[in-house]
């Protein structure tokens, strides 16, 4: 596993890079560090599940680089992509529908987790590899989210595969995951989990903060 330091513009082009021919990385996000892989590369998804020991049945949420790129791969409606467009970037995912190019165990019933992140790195790499990027956390399934490389590798040692590239971005500040929400066919907001974006559902409607 290659450990990159002091990452930059062009580090994370030549990331995007191995990205493309397969590779999977772990890079810092605006929570945790992640373990990426392209989402559209069936064999490089395989190899997520491998590494973290996750069930095959678990689907791995994923970041686009913005809105546009959102609409390329996924289903964004008329409710969904507003509601997007006014917590993106920032910890808010929206579960929606993936066309064809996404690979299939990144989905359940043909849906997934989908965000902009606030990191600019993160992005970045998105940006960079052109498609949407799997970001599930780079621990052990059933392990602790790693905050920094260092505990990363301590998880790391007892994985029986590992990843290609590792970019050490130091210690993040530790933050809470994402609000995750999913659109019913009625247009109701239903919120799978709570996070710093906080929905207030009543009668009235629905608003937001965070």
């Amino acid at each position: 596993m290659m450990i990159v330091k002091k990452p930059n513009a062009k580090m994370l082009e030549e990331t995007a890079k191995q990205l493309k021919r397969g590779a999977v990385v772990v890079y810092p996000t605006d929570t945790a560090y992640g373990l990426g892989c392209d989402a559209t590369n069936a064999k490089a998804v395989a190899r997520i599940f491998q590494i973290k020991g996750r069930e095959a049945q678990k689907a791995l949420p994923v970041i686009v680089s913005d809105l546009k790129m959102a609409k390329k791969f996924f289903v964004l409606d008329a409710a969904g992509a507003p509601l997007a467009a006014r917590h993106w970037p920032g910890p808010f995912s929206i579960v929606v529908g993936a066309k064809k190019a996404i690979a299939k165990k990144v989905l359940s019933a043909g849906t997934a987790a989908v965000r902009v992140p606030d990191s600019e790195m993160a992005r970045a790499l998105s940006e960079y590899l052109g498609r949407p990027l799997v970001a599930t956390s780079a621990n052990l399934s059933g392990q602790p989210a790693c905050y920094s490389l260092r505990s990363f590798m301590k998880q790391a040692a007892k994985m029986k595969t590992k990843p290609d590239i590792a970019i050490d971005a130091g210690a993040l500040r530790r933050r809470r995951p994402s609000t995750i929400v999913r659109i019913d066919e009625s247009g109701e907001i239903e919120v799978l989990r709570k996070g710093p974006v906080k929905f207030d559902i009543s009668a009235k409607g629905v608003s937001a903060s965070g």
